[in-house]
């Protein structure tokens, strides 16, 4: 007698979204090489594992991370996610997403799993719809510390300045100019 097969049901695809943000406008003209970056590693990341369906792209181009007010992408992410349209956040690490410990959180623990809302850091391994273990549940926490404490330590506007700032006069001794071998 023939084994009867169960028939395969088709697997989930996402609708997601390919979020960027970049802190400090690179001002080159037009959205930042950084924010084209990370789209395209989204993008490349969605065709490689499949279930996961790139609706549509959103850019916070030199807007901070230590805060989600105020980011037009964000805030039109958000909107989207309320009408259906993204039911999947992708983003190339958690730091893009935002840097303030608290707000972080806050959407990866509470807002995003009461709307059904799957996330993905690409190079964090983070996804949320994948089962944790107890090292999982740990290092979140750990890597948005350090999120957080990177822009507590080196707030945007600080390496703003200090790129733009000039360097320090070099000391030598008893004021004589520097030399070639002693630069």
């Amino acid at each position: 007698m023939p084994k009867t097969k169960t028939p395969k049901t088709a697997a989930r695809v996402y609708r997601a979204a390919s979020y960027a943000r970049l802190s400090v406008d690179d001002e080159s003209y037009g959205t930042s090489g950084s924010v084209l970056n990370q789209h395209a590693i989204i993008r490349d990341f969605a065709d490689a594992n499949g279930g996961l369906s790139i609706v549509a792209e959103y850019s916070d181009d030199g807007f901070s991370g230590s805060t989600f007010e105020n980011r037009p992408g964000w805030g039109s992410l958000l909107a989207d996610v309320e009408t259906g349209k993204v039911d999947c956040i992708v983003v190339k690490d958690l730091s893009r997403l935002g840097r303030n410990y608290l707000d972080v959180s806050r959407y990866l623990d509470q807002v995003f799993p009461a709307l059904g809302v799957r996330v993905v850091a690409i190079t964090d391994g983070y996804d949320s719809a994948a089962e944790k273990t107890p090292a999982d549940a740990l290092m979140l926490p750990v890597k948005n510390l350090f999120n957080d404490m990177y822009w507590r330590r080196f707030p945007p506007s600080a390496a703003a300045a200090s790129s733009l700032a000039p360097s320090p006069p070099t000391a030598t001794p008893r004021g004589r100019a520097p030399t070639a071998a002693g630069l």
